[in-house]
């Protein structure tokens, strides 16, 4: 064997044998702020959303597949739904579009008075719900269509999320509050005091089991889908803007305003990995359904997908 192919095998041995450290690539998606980022269900796709208004779809490969402008001011929040074949967007302009992997716009959604700063789409897909700085969610189906206006926040909406069986919306608001809501009822069945500063995120796990919410006050705390603090976990470099649970429910990936990634080991409640990357904050935060990538928008106008995770 000659000696160029010896060395390559030898080399190839070292790879598979040797702990992998989670390589970040860039892409530069916008001249603007990221706020918010998700993958397709499926895995196949990042979508990212900016504060030029602009919506990108990319391959995880990182080939830009469509870029979409469907607004007139900046997306602060995107979602695919649950069969991977449409997308919403909450922005500025105080609508929801909602749309295909193409960019043709199915439906738009109106109703609110302010910035839509979030949204959800139910397990269905039957149903996407829009929070505001009007302090007012609005629930309605993907044809326009209103089912209810929930007003039982005592502030403005910063995330929401339905838990994966659809009987519950939990809620974040600016405020310290976390609120519960029956989605059979519409009416809050909790309201519980989370935090001692603003909540900027909530998220649900995919079993459905526990939410985390991260605040301000530099803490992320751990849920039963009941309101009942499970989990506290500190020691965050600063406060955390954005989270992600990993596919089986067992770490959380945190975006922190000085531009750091904390993972986190919930059952050990403590920070096992910080990924330094981005020079600003991070408003977009995804683990892909796989468990392979991280994907983080940022301040800087910038998207880092993570492998190796």
């Amino acid at each position: 064997m000659k000696r160029w192919l010896l060395m390559a095998v030898a080399l190839v041995l070292v790879a598979a044998t040797a702990v992998a450290e989670p390589e970040s690539l860039v892409f530069l998606t916008h001249d603007k702020v990221v706020f918010s980022v998700a993958f397709s269900p499926s895995g196949d796709l990042l979508a990212a959303a900016s504060l030029d208004g602009a919506v990108s779809l990319w391959r995880t490969q990182g080939v830009l597949q469509n870029k979409i402008r469907l607004h007139t001011k900046l997306v602060l929040a995107i979602g695919f739904s649950p069969d991977g074949r449409l997308l919403a967007t909450a922005s500025g302009d105080k609508t929801v579009a909602v749309f295909d992997r193409e960019g043709v716009l199915k439906q738009r959604l109106v109703g609110h008075t302010t910035n839509v700063v979030a949204l959800a789409w139910s397990p269905d897909g039957k149903l996407i719900a829009s929070g505001a700085e009007d302090r007012r969610i609005l629930v309605q189906k993907t044809d326009g269509s209103l089912v209810t206006i929930l007003t039982g926040q005592m502030q403005s909406t910063t995330a929401l999320e339905f838990t994966p069986d659809g009987k519950k919306l939990v809620v974040a608001e600016r405020g310290q509050h976390l609120v519960i809501y029956d989605t059979k009822t519409w009416r809050p069945v909790k309201l519980v005091k989370a935090h001692a500063e603003v909540i900027w995120d909530v998220a649900v796990s995919r079993d459905g089991k526990s939410l985390a919410t991260g605040s301000k006050d530099r803490s992320v705390k751990v849920w039963s889908v009941d309101g009942t603090e499970t989990a506290a976990i500190g020691g965050f470099s600063d406060e955390i803007w954005t989270l992600t649970w990993d596919p089986e429910g067992k770490s959380l990936a945190c975006g922190l305003r000085n531009g750091e990634v904390a993972v986190v080991d919930v059952a050990g409640k403590r920070i096992t990995r910080t990924l330094r990357s981005h020079e600003t904050g991070i408003p977009g935060i995804a683990w892909s359904p796989t468990g392979r990538l991280i994907a983080t928008g940022s301040r800087d106008g910038t998207i880092r997908l993570w492998r190796g995770m």
